[in-house]
């Protein structure tokens, strides 16, 4: 009952995210980040102070929109968007887990949910498909070139052999 709770909240500030802007050449992102206090008592930080949260949002191109919402303590959390009209939210109820999401391509949508404590996930989305990165990625990855040796390799088609009509015919 608590995982649909979570999932409806990350859903609901996610879809705050996207009704942000109407003009389709803007990018949105969404923070909100919440600590514990005592017995489980939550309340609403507006910026860090106080907490060791931490979070980061890079978006190039037009149209994309990230949500993160951290609800514990000593959470990191990135999100890098290169391409258009990409969707990408992070969630983690918890302590000390560490998340890196990041898209290069365009009409992406992808999420990391992360509930309990000492987590780390790292994913990366291209039109290939998707593929497990490494979380330190977010602190070094500023442009789409940079995680681009991290795609899955494209697929070879397979060459079929067209018959020549007239050849070989008895």
């Amino acid at each position: 009952m608590q995982s649909r709770t979570i999932l409806l909240t990350a859903v609901f500030f996610a879809s705050l995210a996207l009704s942000g802007v109407a003009n389709a050449d803007e990018d949105r992102g969404r923070i909100l980040q919440k600590r514990t206090n005592g017995w489980g008592q939550q309340h609403a930080v507006t910026q860090p102070a106080g907490t060791t949260n931490a979070s980061s949002t890079i978006q190039q191109g037009h149209g994309n929109a990230a949500s993160v919402v951290q609800l514990g303590a000593s959470n990191s959390a990135g999100v890098r968007q290169f391409g258009r009209d990409n969707t990408g939210a992070i969630t983690q109820v918890g302590s000390s887990n560490t998340a890196c999401l990041i898209q290069a391509g365009s009409n992406l949508n992808g999420a990391i949910q992360q509930i309990g404590d000492n987590q780390s996930s790292g994913l990366l989305q291209t039109h290939r498909g998707s593929s497990d990165i490494p979380v330190e990625l977010c602190a070094t990855a500023a442009t789409r070139r940079d995680v681009m040796s991290y795609a899955p390799e494209r697929p070879e088609s397979p060459r079929v052999r067209a018959r020549e009509r007239g050849r070989g015919a008895s």
